[in-house]
Order: structure tokens, then C-alpha cells, then sequence
């Protein structure tokens, strides 16, 4: 009897950010429509205004008829880009792996489907897979100088603050083990920009397997990071973090 394919739940977050869903959305549908995987892909709007979200019940519509099984999360209240995701995670107690992946495209549906079928294949499935942006070698990364300097800085502040040694916290793709993130998802808090910093520290701290793949990645234009004023926020978020890590049971 052939084994049960493993099952999947990928959220893709968004906040006013139709057009660019819309462009990177039929390609990820139809990359969903053959790969032979079982993934239920979830829309989560973080309270969006009202004429982008019936622009997202469109698409959504647009996306069904590429593959079935797509779902439109409308949270009404803005809850940042984690909160989005851990709110449509949680509707589904049973999934094998939870994924995510930004709107914007600069992961590329095939390499985010790549990460899924390493899950997929994978003999452990306590393993959560996560996407690092390599800025050398054979796969490409396509980054301005301003912004590869702040991915630089922003790791150093990982390192010497949470002494993480990740190559990567922030890249918009991962896929998490079902058994490590049910494990560890009353211990999360933050719901901005360093939620997946907290995730992937709690899940190392919980002594949880995680692998870093190497993936192409592509900066797009349209992003809602304001860089000095979110490094700030963002500095102080690891600092929470660390307070937290440092009064854990575990």
C-alpha cells in the first residue's frame, strides 16, 4: 500500500499587496496544479482595505480555477505579517508541515515548490526547512548594495545579540515540521518582522532539526520595509526574544 503523502499548509500573507499577488499568484498555482503534493494553499489577509479585498476575492477565484484548493483568510484586524500566518496555521491542527511564502515573487514558485518536495521527501519528518539567500556560488540573488548591507548588518545583530549562527532568518520561504511548531507555539510572541528570528530560536532552543537550503532569489519593488525605522523595532524585538529565551523552562 503506497504511503500517505504528507500534508502541507502554505500560507501567503498579505497586506494591501494585490498586484503584486496577482502576478506571483497564477505562477504558484500553477506550479501547485502539478506537483503531485497534498497542500492546501491559504490567502491570509491582514486586515487590508476594503477595495483590496475584494480584489483578493477575486484572485482568489482567479487562483481555484489554476488549482482547487485555495483558501481566502480574511483576519479583520492587522496583525503583522507572523500574527497573518500563525492565525491561518492554527486553523489547521493537523497539518504535517506548515509553509509560507511572501507575495511579492522574489522566492520563485519553483524554488518554493523545490523546498516543499525536500519536505516532502524527507524521512524525518520532525525536519523544518528553511530558505537562505546566497549572495556567491551557482544560485543566483539578485539584491541591491543598501539592502545586501542591512541583510549583512541585521545578521551580525542575530548573532551577537541571540548568538543564532543562522545564515538566513529572514528569507519569506520556510517550511516547519507540524510535530516542532505545535511543540513550540504557545512560547511565540512576536507577529512582525523578527517573528520567524523567534520561531527559528525556539525551535533551536527546543533542540528541533532544522536544514537551511540555498535558493535564487530576486529583490522586487513594492516593499513595505521602512529600513532605519523597522531595523529599530526590529533591534528591539531580538532584545525581547532574548529575554524570553533567557527565562524559558526549556
Amino acid at each position: 500500500m503506497p504511503a500517505m503523502l504528507p500534508k502541507f499548509l502554505l500560507v501567503t500573507p498579505v497586506w494591501n499587496d494585490s498586484v503584486r499577488l496577482e502576478h506571483f499568484g497564477v505562477k504558484l498555482a500553477k506550479e501547485l496544479a502539478v506537483s503531485g503534493l497534498n497542500i492546501t494553499w491559504v490567502i491570509a489577509d491582514d486586515g487590508s482595505d476594503t477595495e483590496e479585498v475584494v480584489q483578493l476575492e477575486r484572485l482568489k477565484e482567479k487562483f481555484s480555477q489554476i488549482y482547487s484548493d485555495v483558501l481566502l483568510h480574511l483576519h479583520p484586524e492587522r496583525s503583522f505579517k507572523g500574527g497573518a500566518i500563525y492565525q491561518s496555521w492554527q486553523e489547521f491542527p493537523d497539518a504535517d508541515y506548515y509553509a509560507f511564502v511572501d507575495a511579492d515573487g522574489a522566492v520563485s514558485a519553483p524554488e518554493l515548490m523545490r523546498m516543499l518536495n525536500c519536505a516532502s521527501d524527507s524521512e524525518n519528518l520532525d525536519m523544518s526547512f528553511v530558505a537562505v539567500r546566497h549572495f556567491s556560488g551557482s544560485l543566483t540573488v539578485d539584491r541591491s548594495l543598501l539592502r545586501k548591507a542591512t541583510f549583512h548588518f541585521f545578521r551580525a545583530l542575530v548573532r551577537s545579540i541571540l548568538g543564532l549562527k543562522w545564515m538566513d532568518t529572514q528569507c519569506g520561504a520556510k517550511v516547519i515540521s507540524g510535530r516542532s511548531y505545535r511543540a513550540v507555539s504557545e512560547r511565540l510572541v512576536e507577529d512582525g518582522f523578527v517573528f520567524d528570528v523567534e520561531l527559528l530560536a525556539t525551535l533551536e532552543q527546543g533542540a528541533w532539526p532544522v536544514t537551511e537550503l540555498p535558493i535564487m532569489w530576486q529583490e522586487i519593488p513594492g516593499s513595505k520595509l521602512r529600513l532605519w525605522r523597522d531595523l529599530w523595532f526590529m533591534t528591539r524585538g531580538l532584545m525581547r526574544i532574548r529575554r524570553r529565551l533567557n527565562t524559558s523552562d526549556l
